[in-house]
């Protein structure tokens, strides 16, 4: 029996095979994940109005997505995980970035690079209540290297 023709059973048997398990419990488990509350720290920011400075608050998330893509923009470069930390006062105190950087490339100078980039969109986001990039670690991580960073996974 050649390969195609095992491929071809295992496909088959597949497709006839269901869970009955499964299909009792599959949409009590869509329910739950679909109304899963995942709540995001909030992030003190200010900005200066003429009428005077004016406080707002940015969800995490939204400054991870927004590093994410500043981040994939710098050359050599993939963004992995970014976590955000804050004080008792809502106040951004940390940045930790993990990347996967192109292989052969001069790390330090790269993960300059993304430091720079990310205190940079950083003081975008949170206008005058954005940490000097002196006063807040900005910690990058060059975990893994690759030929593309288009595609970390290869």
């Amino acid at each position: 029996m050649s390969d195609d023709v095992v491929l071809g059973r295992a496909i088959g048997a597949l497709r006839r095979h269901t869970d009955q398990g499964w299909v009792l419990v599959r949409e009590n488990v869509l329910l739950k994940a679909l109304s899963a509350f995942r709540p995001s720290a909030p992030v003190r920011g200010r900005t200066a109005t003429p009428t005077g400075p004016v406080d707002y608050f940015v969800v995490a998330d939204v400054l991870v997505a927004a590093l994410r893509e500043t981040l994939a923009a710098v050359p050599h470069v993939e963004p992995l995980t970014i976590t955000c930390s804050t004080d008792d006062h809502d106040r951004l105190t940390s940045v930790v970035v993990e990347i996967v950087a192109a292989f052969d490339e001069p790390l330090l100078p790269l993960a300059a690079t993304a430091r720079k980039a990310a205190a940079a969109r950083l003081t975008a986001l949170l206008g005058d209540l954005a940490p000097h990039a002196d006063a807040i670690a900005i910690d990058v991580a060059i975990t893994d290297v690759t030929e593309d960073t288009s595609d970390p996974w290869t």
